[in-house]
């Protein structure tokens, strides 16, 4: 019989995979995660640049990482700021678009198999499993 392994092997894997299988998608688009998420939290319209860099502050592992992230994406013409709110240029949402194309077709195919109340039933229980570890 096959070793059945632990949930946090299956958390750390499946992270990992999540993360390589992404980066290959946004790569495609030379695109980074961190970006890809902004572009992604402008894809609505134009917002406060501090609303957009808080939102995504657990994200951000180094600092200095948004400004950098921010420039290489003005650079490109992808996004514009003007008065503190920033905004995809067209370039910016053709990039967003086709790059949520190629993620959503990665997201399609992770859950292939699973049920929508099985996906949700895994959601809420990894919720839980989460609240009751920031309990302790």
């Amino acid at each position: 019989m096959a070793e059945r392994r632990p949930i946090g092997y299956w958390l750390k894997e499946l992270d990992r995979l999540v993360t390589a299988r992404f980066e290959e998608d946004l790569a495609a688009g030379d695109l980074s995660r961190r970006q890809w998420q902004m572009l992604n939290s402008l894809a609505e319209g134009p917002r406060p640049a501090g609303e957009v860099r808080d939102g995504l502050a657990p994200f951000w592992t180094e600092a200095g990482e948004w400004d950098a992230q921010l420039a290489r994406l003005v650079e490109r013409g992808l996004v514009v700021e003007d008065s503190g709110k920033l905004s995809l240029t067209d370039v910016g949402r053709a990039t967003h678009d086709d790059a949520f194309a190629r993620i959503g077709r990665r997201r399609r195919a992770m859950v292939e198999g699973i049920t929508d109340e099985q996906y949700l039933e895994t959601v809420r229980i990894l919720e839980k499993m989460a609240a009751n570890m920031a309990a302790e």
